[in-house]
């Protein structure tokens, strides 16, 4: 199976203390009373993920269990070989853990294999096996199959675009507009150089007369220029030697961290070996429960603040190596700085020893600039002067033939970038459209999804269109549909596009609150349709309602609360 959830761990997680809930391949349906945790599993799984939309509704310390410090969420990925290649080939092991810690200060951090990592690292990752778990499409929460319903057509397109793995298209449309105004700006400062370059060969005309004179301050003019050079060359060496000794104090300051991180690495161990004793202990009745369980008590208080300050310990690591490798890039840079500079000034010949500031070096190259500005005279090679700024300005029309040619270029690219656009989001229509309209036929309805707009990317967007009980069909309104009939609706287009989505992944919270029973079994039955069409697929199902004509080998998980806390039982499993 490729990259599929094995398991999700919770820990300090809402209302659960721990719980270990694994998940199969094809349907995985969670069912439970109302409030007894159902929908924190999906959530669990989407913070773990890295999922924004968690964090734009509650603040990450909110869903720590009450009177903790310190949760954490884990999902498990199957990273077996596929066609023999891991689905994530960073690693080497069968399972991948993505880890989020949470804590009651408000501090989180990912981590990868126990390796502590960026969110952006996760997101990179995830998008290796289309796993986005911001797109509504893969991850629906409660109630956004409403929120999917009052969404614009625009924004529903760009959501199935992302779903189905055809984001590339538009976003290497607008790369092509970006070329575009990049050329058209390019454009504007040719012509602009052009107008430039026409006064020059004026200037050019007038200068003859005073050419003389100003042959007397060039020599001085080469001089200045190869001192600036040499005094540009000097301040770079001094700033690279700073930089350099504060290497050599980052280095010293990571190797103590990196000492202090071994001896808690050290006493981890010891901890998690005295836990096991004690265990140990009380399963052979060498330790009264009591006692065994204050002991217990103690040691994973002491484990919890000793892991905790490790992590504390691999976050300022972390970041000290982010300033370490900063510092490093700015010595390089330097010292690229410096020898650019050097063969720079190489070309204007020897060295020159000064103890002048660049400012004062620069000063007098102006005030020679406008010494020389002021001279009369006609220069000899006015003549030659002159046809070099000819050759200039010619040079700068062709540039400008050349952009414009460019510009049609990228004009005829950006029309067949559209069209190929175009034709990929109008082939998956068609074919969710045909799909939509079987599905909606099994529910009593009719109906059909509409690319709109189609000839303006940035317009464009898909209409849903349906009727319910002989009615005819009509746009998809949040207003004059009821919540059954919008709810049926979207259910049928989102299974309609489960053929063309690439993530292994598709979850769904309580799609079923307001349809009608009938309607409910029937997008079950379709849904349990289309997981045993999909090998490659993963469903997670979560409903309150009761569950009939389940398919064989559903993994179904009662989730119950008792006292205070939720408990997850898989009553049936799927083999792996």
């Amino acid at each position: 199976m490729p990259a599929i959830v094995r398991e999700v761990v919770l820990e300090n997680f809402m209302s659960y203390k721990y719980a270990r809930i694994p998940l199969a391949p094809g349907v995985n349906i969670i069912t439970g009373p109302n409030g007894s945790g159902k929908s924190s599993i999906l959530l669990g799984m989407a913070v773990a993920l890295g999922q924004t939309y968690t964090e734009r509704g509650r603040r990450l310390s909110d869903l720590i269990r009450r009177g903790e410090e310190v949760a954490r969420v884990t999902v498990v990925l199957d990273n077996r070989p596929v066609g023999g290649r891991r689905p994530l080939p960073w690693f080497r092991g069968d399972e991948v853990f993505f880890s989020r810690y949470l804590r009651s200060d408000g501090q989180y951090w990912h981590e990868v294999n126990g390796r502590l990592v960026s969110k952006t690292e996760v997101r990179r990752y995830l998008a290796r096996v289309g796993l986005d778990p911001d797109n509504m499409l893969i991850i629906m929460h409660q109630n956004m199959v409403e929120e999917f319903a009052f969404l614009s057509p625009q924004e529903r397109l760009r959501i199935v675009e992302a779903a189905v793995g055809l984001k590339g298209y538009r976003e290497r449309i607008v790369s092509a507009r970006r070329m575009l105004e990049e050329g058209a700006r390019e454009a504007a400062k040719v012509e602009e150089a052009l107008r430039k370059a026409r006064e020059v060969l004026e200037y050019w005309s007038e200068v003859y007369g005073r050419y003389r004179r100003r042959r007397e301050l060039e020599a001085r003019m080469e001089f200045l220029k190869r001192e600036l050079a040499w005094a540009r060359v000097r301040d770079a060496r001094l700033e690279l030697e700073e930089a350099e000794r504060e290497l050599r104090r980052l280095e010293a300051e990571l190797r103590s961290l990196e000492e202090e991180l071994r001896a808690l690495r050290v006493r981890e161990d010891g901890l998690r070996k005295s836990v096991e004793g004690v265990e140990a202990k009380l399963l052979e009745g060498g330790m009264g429960v009591a006692e065994g369980l204050e002991e217990l008590r103690r040691l994973w208080e002491e484990l919890v603040d000793v892991v905790s300050a490790a992590r504390v310990r691999e976050f300022e690591r972390s970041l000290l190596r982010g300033e370490l490798e900063a510092v490093k890039a700015k010595v390089r840079k330097l010292g690229r700085k410096v020898r650019a500079l050097a063969a720079k000034a190489e070309e204007l010949g020897e060295e020159v020893s000064t103890s002048r500031a660049v400012e004062e070096v620069e000063e007098e190259i102006r005030a020679l600039e406008l010494e020389l500005a002021s001279l009369g005279g006609i220069p000899p090679n006015v003549e030659e002067a002159y046809a070099k700024y000819v050759e200039a300005y010619r040079e700068l029309e062709r540039r400008a033939e050349e952009l414009e040619a460019n510009r049609r270029r990228l004009m005829e690219e950006l029309e067949r970038r559209i069209a190929l656009w175009r034709e990929r989001v109008e082939a998956v229509i068609a074919d969710v459209d045909e799909a939509y309209r079987r599905m909606l036929e099994r529910l009593g309805a009719r109906g059909g999804v509409r690319l709109v707009n189609a000839s303006k990317v940035e317009e464009a967007g898909i209409e849903l269109i349906v009727g319910f009980g002989g009615a005819s069909p009509v746009p998809l309104d949040p207003y004059a549909h009821s919540g059954g009939e919008r709810t049926a609706a979207i259910m049928c287009f989102f299974l309609a596009l489960q053929a063309h989505v690439k993530s292994p992944l598709r979850a769904i919270d309580e799609f079923d609150v307001h349809m009608d029973p009938r309607n409910r079994d029937v997008v079950l039955e379709m849904i349990f349709e289309m997981a045993a069409s999909d090998a490659g697929a993963q469903y997670v199902v979560i409903t309150p309602g009761p569950l009939t004509h389940l398919p064989n080998g559903a993994n179904v998980i009662v989730v119950q609360k008792v006292r205070g806390r939720s408990v997850a039982l898989m009553t049936r499993h799927a083999p792996r």
